[in-house]
């Protein structure tokens, strides 16, 4: 995707930034592996210079979102397409954020499937009394709940889940304890990097999964990215925010969050747009008189 991207031109502003800072996402998006891209520090201005590219590539041919929400990273990608933030300050802003959660404390993260929030969240605190950080992190939809904490933590937690009922437990592949207590660190240098930026009032509502509303104000916005790290996605909430929307982009790479609104909201519609093809075929489908979600 991102060397389709940048064969295209499509915002290579953001590529400058990062090589600045002395990453070259360029290389990495047309000749890296998987491996090469999984690093928390590369993955996340890798995931960022996508959504924001194909965000910012819809907006040029036309359409005009309504709302723009994104889920964890994909916050920065929504709050530039709203205009809360400039492109290249959110670069800047993402490789530090990659940076200081790559050296965070030691963890992992786990989905859970089929077992209720108050129940999940009850088996965290009994381990964390125990001295096994762990916490609910992200509430993705209905019946998809993950858990994020120490490697013992997450892995008690997870068989306590599946004793409890839960349909199944699924180790994720990441680089740390996301949206836990473990962040707090890093969340705490993050806000001063947050302090630094200029925000803007967005021209429309962003979703803020920390708060798990929508926001319409630059002061809202800056609390919530200063807060991110170490708070759970609330996920389910913000996209229940955007009930009565018809018609979702999702703009980057996968259909994961595509799945995770269906789930949350009946009756919509999610176009992928995962390329220039795919945000021109979107368009055509919305310029006839969809109403549009934008979420990057």
């Amino acid at each position: 995707m991102g060397a389709e991207l940048i064969g295209a031109g499509l915002s290579l502003s953001l590529l400058d930034v990062a090589s600045g800072q002395g990453l070259d996402l360029s290389k990495l998006l047309i000749d890296g592996t998987a491996d090469d891209l999984r690093p928390t520090q590369v993955a996340q201005p890798a995931l960022y210079y996508c959504g924001v590219a194909l965000g910012r590539r819809v907006q040029d041919l036309g359409l005009r979102p309504r709302l723009a929400a994104g889920h964890s990273l994909g916050e920065y990608c929504a709050l530039v397409v709203a205009g809360a933030l400039d492109a290249e300050d959110g670069m800047w802003l993402v490789l530090e954020r990659g940076r200081l959660m790559a050296a965070a404390p030691e963890g992992t993260m786990a989905a859970v499937l089929g077992l209720g929030k108050g129940t999940l969240s009850q088996i965290c605190q009994e381990a964390s009394s125990a001295g096994d950080c762990c916490v609910v992190a992200n509430d993705n939809c209905p019946g998809q709940l993950v858990i994020s904490g120490s490697l013992e933590g997450v892995r008690v937690v997870s068989e306590r889940a599946l004793e409890e009922g839960a349909r199944r437990v699924i180790p994720l592949s990441v680089g740390g304890a996301f949206h836990s207590p473990l962040m707090a660190e890093a969340a705490r240098e993050f806000a001063a990097a947050v302090d630094e930026i200029t925000i803007r009032e967005p021209a429309f509502p962003v979703g803020s999964g920390a708060l798990g509303r929508l926001v319409s104000s630059a002061d809202e916005i800056r609390q919530s990215l200063r807060v991110q790290l170490e708070s759970p996605v609330r996920w389910t909430e913000v996209v229940m925010a955007m009930a009565g929307t018809g018609t979702f982009l999702e703009c980057g790479p996968g259909n994961t969050l595509a799945a995770l609104i269906r789930r949350t909201l009946e009756g919509v519609t999610v176009l992928p747009v995962g390329s220039p093809a795919q945000a021109e075929a979107a368009i055509g489908l919305v310029l006839d008189g969809a109403s549009l979600a934008a979420r990057p």
